[in-house]
This record gives C-alpha cells, structure tokens and sequence, in this order.
C-alpha cells in the first residue's frame, strides 16, 4: 500500500453493456523546469577536471596541484556537493510526476486494457457506420 492519497475518481460508460470505465482526474501539475534535469555538463566538467590535468601540469615534472581547473581526489568531495544537491532536486521533482509509485506492471496491464477497450470501441463503431 502507498502513503500517497489516491486521486479522485471519474467515471465513464463506453456503452450500456460494458461497466463503467473509471479515469482519475487529477489538476494538471506543472512540470519541472528542463534545468533541474540539466546536471551531465556539469558532472563531465568535474570528471574532466579529476582525470585530465591541465596540459602544463602534465608535462611539468612538480606538479601544481593548486593550478585553476585541477581536481586533485582530495577536493572530489567537495567539488561533487553541488552535482549531488543537483541531482537530489532531480530526483525529487521525478517522485512528485504522476504515477510514479505505480509499477510497470501496473501500468502495462492499464494500456493493455486502455488498447482492449479501443479496440471494441472501434468495433461498435464500424459497426455502427456499417463499414466491414
């Protein structure tokens, strides 16, 4: 079971055989703005800068570790904070999108039975429009 509450419910009848189809109806939320999901440029620059010194660092035989844009392994974590805290708001504007404490599974037999009820609706109205 979920903690989450459960959308209100509306209810349509397709024909007056079949039972009535229940939809929820949920507002329309707004979707995360693209920027919070925008985090791979910044994770290549830290990659970037952790293994690829600058060119002078490489070909120097002291090596600078304080020279602008190295990344030595110790600064890593601190350097990472700020993609984590990225990537934190990005996973947590993805739990708030609809539907996703559902299953795949869930979701699968939905269209399924979404597709099975297209299809007899089709049907009717060819049927209905005496099309073969």
């Amino acid at each position: 079971m979920s903690n989450h509450p459960s959308p209100p419910k509306s209810t349509i009848s397709t024909t007056a055989a079949d039972p009535p189809l229940t939809l929820p109806t949920r507002p329309p939320q707004p979707l995360p703005p693209p920027q919070t999901f925008d985090f791979l440029p910044a994770l290549h620059t830290l990659l970037t800068r952790l293994l690829h010194p600058p060119l002078e660092l490489s070909q120097s035989s002291s090596a600078d570790v304080t020279a602008p844009g190295y990344l030595d392994t110790q600064q890593l974590v601190t350097e990472a904070a700020g993609l984590k805290i990225r990537l934190q708001k990005a996973r947590a504007a993805v739990a708030t999108l609809p539907d996703m404490v559902r299953t795949v599974e869930e979701q699968e037999a939905e269209i399924q039975e979404l597709e099975a009820r297209i299809s007899e609706q089709r049907e009717i109205l060819r049927d209905i429009l005496g099309k073969p």
